[in-house]
């Protein structure tokens, strides 16, 4: 009896242990099945997409080469925020004031204000991230502009009320808008975009949450306005978008140790071999500081650390503590840096 009652629990252990075993195999298969399923669909509409992306009769303009990029374009350059905005550019285009006067807050607001808040952060608040981050930015839009120059669309409507137009114009006699050579700028991609969208993110981390909506819905309205001024294509602007959002985070890292006078830290973040030159380059440093982090995280030290955090938007409001998560994240993210490159070393 004593050997039947024992025994009972370990078959009852068995049993459950194989029906988890079972569950988790199908867990993972209809994982698998919906992925299987879900690529299937996204193959098929981005195969159809890229072999018709240049069929403009399924864009509804038929054979009207007057809503493509321009109409003595012999290329025939298709581009969707221009076929969209067509209404909008035909009014500008008889409405020459207007396109003035939209081009003139454009200029204000979407270029001057940026840089006075720049400026503003840098040497009154002490903040560097917006600095080099513009930085970044500009250093990108360069690099690619010079690999690549795309000149301005025929169609191009300017206005000397527009930046950089209306810095071009100080230096010489523009002439009549309607008339004058295109000046030529830089195309890909949007520095307008980006720039306002980095400025706007910012001011949301740092509580200021009425003024980047503001810029975040002024951006939008400046998109249009581009579109349909000819001034950017459609991939100007999602690039320039992406710049901000993504691309130039790296960069901000650099800004907040250059804020702190922490030259150590900055120091840390610059590669010091061939073989960490090469990874930021392709992109692997990234891969593996996620994989690290997500391992760090689950610490018990610093699952201890963030819930004696406040919260992330008063902390950032506090001038005294406003980079105190991100000073936190930084000294981590030094810690793994340096344990990683001992290991390395060992493994050499």
């Amino acid at each position: 009896m004593a050997t039947s009652t024992q025994q009972q629990p370990t078959t009852t252990t068995t049993a459950q242990k194989e029906e988890q075993e079972l569950e988790q195999i199908k867990s993972i298969a209809r994982r698998d099945a919906s992925f299987l399923l879900i690529a299937a669909i996204a193959a098929i509409i981005f195969s159809w997409m890229e072999l018709n992306a240049g069929n403009i009769e399924y864009r509804g303009i038929n054979s009207d080469t007057r809503l493509l990029s321009s109409p003595n374009n012999n290329y025939q350059i298709i581009d969707a925020g221009y076929i969209a905005t067509t209404p909008l550019y035909n009014f500008l285009k008889e409405n020459r004031d207007w396109n003035d006067f939209f081009a003139l807050i454009n200029t204000v607001v979407g270029v001057f204000a940026p840089f006075l808040y720049i400026g503003w952060q840098t040497f009154w608040i002490g903040d560097y991230v917006p600095a080099f981050k513009y930085l970044f930015i500009s250093a990108m839009r360069s690099m690619c502009g010079w690999c690549t120059f795309l000149p301005p669309d025929p169609s191009y409507l300017m206005s000397f009320k527009d930046f950089p137009d209306i810095i071009q114009c100080l230096q010489k006699d523009c002439g009549d808008v309607e008339t004058a050579q295109v000046n030529p700028f830089l195309s890909f991609f949007s520095g307008h975009v980006a720039t306002l969208v980095m400025c706007a993110n910012h001011m949301y981390v740092r509580k200021n949450k009425k003024m980047c909506y503001f810029f975040h819905v002024f951006n939008v309205l400046q998109i249009i306005r581009l579109l349909a001024t000819r001034g950017h294509y459609s991939i100007d602007i999602v690039i320039g978008w992406f710049m901000a959002t993504r691309v130039s985070n790296p960069a901000g890292r650099l800004g907040r140790y250059f804020s702190r006078g922490d030259s150590s830290s900055f120091e840390s973040a610059l590669p010091s071999s061939a073989s960490e030159v090469f990874e930021k380059l392709v992109g692997v440093d990234v891969v593996k500081e996620q994989a690290r982090m997500s391992v760090l995280m689950k610490t018990n030290e610093v699952q201890n650390l963030l819930s004696q955090m406040k919260d992330p938007s008063e902390v950032f409001a506090e001038p005294t503590a406003r980079m105190l998560a991100e000073d936190m994240l930084d000294e981590l993210r030094d810690m793994i840096s340096s344990s990683s490159k001992k290991g390395e070393k060992k493994n050499s």
